[in-house]
């Protein structure tokens, strides 16, 4: 094989062009799923709205690793083993955040969970100019937002984007209304923000590693 001996924007010093290729999609589907992540941080929409690009990453990572000819070359012989704790990083965040069980909100709990939301929601924006009346007119709905919530949540299917989504309800009940209990920290969205602190390290030091990847 053809191994390149310069850098260009389509091949690596030291890599034949089908390993360079593998290379340089991960490093383009990796940019793509980072941008994502930190597009929809706040409110967390994580599993629904970057589901593409994850499954992008994972492709490509999948493609380098069952390569007879690049998996060791791409994933081994260096020590900083950039494209592995990248792709361990993303793999573990998503698993932290239990994406899987509503990623796209395709399943009709997630989809019931939504518009629960919402009543709830408009409730507090129905009341809004008179908001002791809040903890009254809208005590139902949101009692049956935050059982659905915990039906879930026993089902393992709380994910992060439902799990935020119901902190962010629960500190307006409580906080901004004063209409209960004080909020709980639900563990898919703190799992999540553990497993993101490695992120941005992996990602520098892939921009490192994979330069003429980057905007020019």
């Amino acid at each position: 094989a053809v191994v390149s001996t310069q850098s260009t924007g389509d091949t690596t010093i030291g890599l034949s062009p089908e390993c360079s290729k593998l290379q340089l999609e991960f490093a383009s589907s990796s940019s793509d799923f980072t941008t994502c992540l930190g597009k929809n941080t706040k409110p967390v929409q994580i599993c629904v709205t970057c589901f593409e690009d994850f499954s992008s990453v994972n492709g490509s990572f999948h493609n380098i690793s069952t390569s007879a000819h690049c998996a060791e070359k791409l994933l081994d012989s260096d020590n900083a083993m950039v494209i592995r704790r990248l792709w361990d990083s993303y793999r573990n965040m998503w698993t932290s955040a239990l994406c899987d069980t509503c990623s796209g909100l395709t399943e009709n709990r997630t989809h019931e969970f939504s518009n629960k939301t919402d009543e709830v929601l408009l409730c507090f924006n129905e009341h809004i100019q008179h908001p002791h009346m809040i903890c009254i007119e809208c005590s139902e709905k949101y009692d049956a937002l935050l059982n659905l919530f915990k039906s879930l949540q026993s089902a393992g299917y709380a994910c992060a984007d439902l799990a935020d989504s119901m902190n962010s309800t629960a500190r307006m009940w409580s906080v901004d209304y004063g209409c209960g209990h004080p909020p709980v920290e639900y563990l898919p969205v703190l799992a999540m923000t553990a497993a993101m602190s490695f992120i941005p390290f992996s990602f520098y030091l892939a921009l490192w590693k994979f330069p003429t990847c980057g905007p020019s």
